[in-house]
């Protein structure tokens, strides 16, 4: 079983007093992006990238294509994922932590592209094991009314009764 354990989110280095966001939300956000925004780390310099892919199973499955990026995440799997909007934010933090040519990922991805992934042309997905996941929305064009509702989650390899839920 999976655990997400809900954690304090602290912005600007304070907390805040405003109504907690409900993972079902964020994992919608999730499961239903078409854009995912990774940034590794190549020759010291963040190289944010914009992909296809699809969140399963508390994975994310990623298209990274792009050599640089492939290279990077191999020297340093550590990876951010951040969702298209600036406002309904969502943001993955983990780890690539294998490549995955697993049939039931691959058609759920062709399935929700519309398309045919072909492994021989692509090579296989980049699978993300997220360690954090952060979500907030914010409130007014651009945030600028401030923030409304906050989530941190951590993810938990052991999911015992001491951990609480999501």
């Amino acid at each position: 079983m999976t655990v997400w354990q809900r954690v304090e989110l602290r912005m600007h280095g304070a907390r805040l007093e405003v109504a907690a966001l409900e993972w079902d939300w964020v994992e919608a956000q999730l499961v239903g992006a078409g854009t995912y925004w990774t940034t590794s780390t190549t020759s010291g310099r963040a190289h944010p990238r914009p992909v296809w892919g699809v969140w399963q199973g508390d994975r994310l499955y990623l298209s990274v294509g792009t050599p640089a990026t492939l290279q990077a995440l191999m020297a340093d799997p550590a990876v951010t994922v951040h969702l298209d909007s600036g406002t309904d934010v969502v943001i993955v933090e983990g780890r690539v932590e294998s490549a995955s040519t697993d049939a039931s990922v691959i058609a759920a991805y062709d399935a929700k592209y519309d398309w045919h992934y072909d492994l021989a042309t692509y090579g296989p997905l980049q699978c993300v094991r997220a360690d954090a996941v952060l979500a907030w929305q914010a409130k007014g064009w651009a945030g600028r009314e401030g923030i409304g509702r906050t989530g941190r989650w951590m993810y938990l390899e052991d999911p015992s009764p001491r951990h609480g839920g999501s």
